[in-house]
């Protein structure tokens, strides 16, 4: 079947600069108009004695199956449009090699721009997800990773499995062997086997996979638990979520994203939440402090705890369930005095607290 997704421009440039790691580039932005779409980006390059970033900007023109490059222009200097093309096109030949790539370029059929839109036709495949998944870990994940991502999987595992589908587990009781674990290198060295395991990763294996690393996969696949944090499952979620997209993403990312969440919530959900952004904050600094100059501390931290309090603060006295209206009434706009002050006793906390002070 045929189907269409519309980006606006805000969109599209939240997709390029978030979701899509490109080696090299720092920065893109796209303008869409009708027809045509200016793409500018900044790219890293070797040390040279001209500086260390190039400026490029292509515009992209619809054609008949796809796009086609207008033209390009490498900082000062412009490429003619036929060249530009020309070593697109020999580019994406080259790239159609890859099976993925291919699948890829097979499904969209059509791109259209449109005043401050992007609108891509394509079809679906289902065994292009199977082929996307792999080629994400062979891209983001080095196989030295991949194969130590395994034996923290499998110690997982090993921590889970006392415990029968559907019962609550401490977060705490799952973090502190994991980063017992950590703190042991040898228990994280990787055998042959393993590696050879991961020549196609194993968590995704599918039908191609050799029956060695089904069998891997298998090993990993548990009931479902509900792990908590102060006997509450949502703090569990809002902190390690936003630890994770912290690292990932950056903590400015991070914040907006659970600040978006209340929002909504508001409007529409269970109400605005001090107690979830509370963990959502909690959960940026761990991230930040993980990936800076005490991730050694916060490494023995981790493994030292013991109690949901040597994770997190307690934040459940703070405001919840609020509707939009009481919301509104109680604190005002987000970013009102009312407001700020709460966020300002939550910081305060975390300032407080030895994992995320």
């Amino acid at each position: 079947m045929l189907h269409s997704i519309q980006l606006d421009e805000s969109e599209l440039n939240r997709v390029l600069n978030y979701a899509v790691e490109l080696p090299r580039v720092s920065g893109i932005a796209a303008e869409l108009t009708p027809g045509l779409a200016t793409i500018n980006a900044t790219l890293s390059v070797p040390a040279n004695p001209f500086g260390r970033y190039l400026n490029v900007t292509a515009e992209v023109a619809e054609a008949p199956g796809g796009i086609q490059i207008q033209s390009l222009q490498l900082g000062s200097l412009p490429l003619p449009g036929a060249l530009a093309d020309w070593v697109a096109r020999l580019f994406h030949h080259q790239l159609l090699r890859d099976q993925t790539y291919a699948a890829m370029a097979d499904a969209f059929s059509r791109v259209e721009f449109g005043e401050n839109q992007a609108t891509l036709d394509y079809r679906w495949n289902p065994e292009l997800l199977t082929r996307l998944e792999r080629k994400s870990v062979e891209l983001l994940i080095p196989l030295e990773d991949q194969a130590r991502m395994l034996v923290y999987a499998g110690q997982l595992n090993t921590l889970l499995k006392p415990y029968p589908h559907g019962s609550t587990i401490p977060l705490v009781s799952i973090t502190s062997p994991l980063f017992e674990q950590a703190c042991n290198p040898v228990a994280t060295r990787v055998s042959k086997t393993v590696r050879h395991s991961l020549q196609l990763p194993p968590i995704l294996a599918g039908s191609a996979c050799p029956s060695c690393c089904k069998a891997t996969a298998a090993r990993f696949t548990a009931h479902r638990r509900i792990v908590i944090v102060y006997g509450r499952r949502d703090l569990a979620e809002h902190f390690t979520l936003s630890a994770a997209i912290s690292i990932n993403g950056g903590s400015q990312l991070a914040n907006a994203i659970g600040l978006f969440k209340e929002e909504e919530d508001a409007g529409k959900g269970s109400g605005f939440s001090f107690t979830d952004l509370a963990a959502d904050r909690a959960g940026v600094r761990l991230g930040e402090r993980a990936t800076g100059d005490a991730a050694t501390r916060v490494l023995q931290q981790l493994a030292a705890a013991r109690t949901d309090a040597d994770l997190m603060p307690d934040i459940r006295d703070l405001p919840e369930f609020m509707p939009q209206a009481e919301f509104d009434r109680r604190f005002g706009p987000v970013g009102s005095a009312r407001y700020q002050r709460v966020i300002e006793d939550i910081d305060a906390r975390l300032d407080a607290h030895p994992l995320t002070q």
